[in-house]
């Protein structure tokens, strides 16, 4: 066999093992890739279920839904004595932040709303909806840290959580459904619920204090003065109007 033949056929044989071992390392790869998406939708779906089983982001998911609704609100009462008709209003009530009211207490029997704005505190049912929605929130914030680290994508939160996000972000001209939207966007930026921010920002719904959504709900609520007051607990300059 000349020199030259036998150049060449190291040659094919050098390339032919470098073909093979790229097919090796492409099937590695595409099978790393494979398991690393299983992981992640198995993870992604474990933290739904548990999300989903929460029973106070269940109530939180009737409150969003209706406007008005018996929902077994008082976790300390019994069946009957804890089933309450929840109204729009009353969620508005609510989720007003603590400083609008006139003093603050822990004890809901004592501090009332029952006098609207100028009330002195949040009765049971209101405190019930506030742990709700806190609960509801927290879960938001985890899904928003999965996020930012990469560890999941909104494409995959979308199917989960995505007809939330558009429910509480739509915009809306009835005056309760506005202030009730209101209220629950002050509650999350004056609580500083600063990772569902960034989540609804991720999702193309701004619910931040200077974003035409959270405007519009204000704009739209009967009580402008109301109105100018949850603005004011954000540091958003809306005048109130007549």
């Amino acid at each position: 066999m000349q020199p030259a033949t036998i150049e060449h056929i190291k040659s094919l044989v050098t390339v032919a093992g470098a073909v093979g071992s790229f097919v090796v390392f492409s099937i590695g790869l595409s099978t790393y890739l494979r398991t690393e998406k299983w992981k992640r939708a198995e993870f992604l779906a474990n933290e739904m279920k548990e999300f989903f089983s929460t029973p106070r982001v269940q109530k939180t998911f009737l409150l969003i839904d209706w406007g008005c609704r018996e929902v077994q609100l008082l976790e300390d009462r019994s069946a009957d004595e804890g089933r309450v008709i929840v109204t729009r209003q009353m969620q508005t009530m609510g989720l007003r932040p603590h400083v609008l009211l006139n003093r603050t207490g822990s004890d809901p029997e004592v501090f009332t709303v029952d006098d609207g704005v100028s009330g002195v505190g949040f009765t049971r049912a209101e405190a019930a909806i506030r742990d709700c929605y806190d609960a509801f929130l927290d879960g938001l914030e985890r899904f928003s840290s999965y996020v930012e680290t990469g560890l999941i994508d909104v494409a995959s939160l979308r199917p989960y959580i995505g007809y939330w996000i558009a429910d509480i972000s739509s915009p809306t001209e009835n005056a309760d459904d506005a202030a009730w939207c209101a209220a629950l966007l002050t509650y999350i930026s004056f609580y500083r619920f600063d990772g569902v921010l960034r989540l609804f920002d991720a999702f193309g719904s701004g619910i931040r204090p200077s974003s035409a959504t959270y405007i519009s709900f204000l704009k739209h609520m009967a009580d402008q003065k109301f109105a100018s007051l949850l603005a004011g607990t954000v540091k958003c300059e809306y005048p109130a109007r007549d």
